[in-house]
């Protein structure tokens, strides 16, 4: 094949070095790519773990709204995802650090139900705050037996700085009736985000599969 001169110079190999360095280029727009791309994962990342925090629900107390493990080493609970940037509302779903009657401290996860300067009372499980009656769908009745004392109460008016909390399982929640007393809100770790609520089961599948999953997977092929 007859080399192409052009001023003395032999242009036979021109279009190789042309063709390789733009698939050099190539790869070097794809690596930048997935480098940003890597990047904006991290920084979400990063915002997401600085803003929320993930819990794991151990117990009865709120069912049916939250189904609870029997500890936390087993399977069964569920997954979801505190905001610790957000203020309680009554009715919301809040992760408390608590001390129980022992002084023992732990982690607990109970609803809202009144703030400071409100008066609390429950008459045969129906819920009145300052007088007025609430509705709460998230109750159901086999939960709430009306016999039950625990399920009369007050009433009692919450104190400054703090807030009064149930578990919606009221025949067998511990919580501001009795165990814990009224809640400081400097103890309010966060309030449960709404669209981990509605997310509860794929966020539940996935943390499951890899917390207890998995490693019963490696712990098993150990097994003799």
């Amino acid at each position: 094949m007859r080399s192409i001169m052009l001023c003395g110079f032999d242009m036979s190999g021109f279009p190789i070095s042309i063709g390789r360095r733009e698939r050099k280029s190539r790869g070097v727009y794809a690596a930048n790519v997935l480098l940003i791309i890597l990047l904006i994962i991290l920084v979400w990342e990063m915002m997401f773990v600085s803003r929320y925090t993930r819990v794991y629900v151990v117990g009865d107390s709120m069912l049916p709204t939250l189904q609870g493990a029997q500890d936390k080493t087993q399977a069964g609970g569920d997954f979801l995802y505190a905001d610790t940037h957000a203020t309680a509302e009554n009715g919301d779903i809040i992760v408390i650090s608590a001390h129980d009657e022992f002084g023992e401290e732990k982690v607990i996860i109970k609803r809202q139900i009144a703030f400071e300067g409100q008066t609390v009372q429950l008459v045969r499980g129906v819920l009145y705050i300052d007088g007025e009656m609430v509705e709460e769908p998230y109750v159901v009745a086999e939960n709430n037996t009306a016999s039950l004392p625990v399920n009369t109460y007050g009433p009692v008016t919450v104190p400054e700085g703090c807030v009064f909390v149930m578990g919606d399982n009221r025949d067998v929640s511990s919580d501001s009736r009795s165990k814990y007393g009224m809640i400081d809100t400097e103890d309010i770790i966060g309030v449960v985000a709404p669209w981990s609520l509605a997310l509860k089961g794929f966020i539940t599948s996935w943390n499951t599969f890899f917390e207890y999953t998995v490693p019963a997977i490696f712990s098993g092929c150990g097994a003799r």
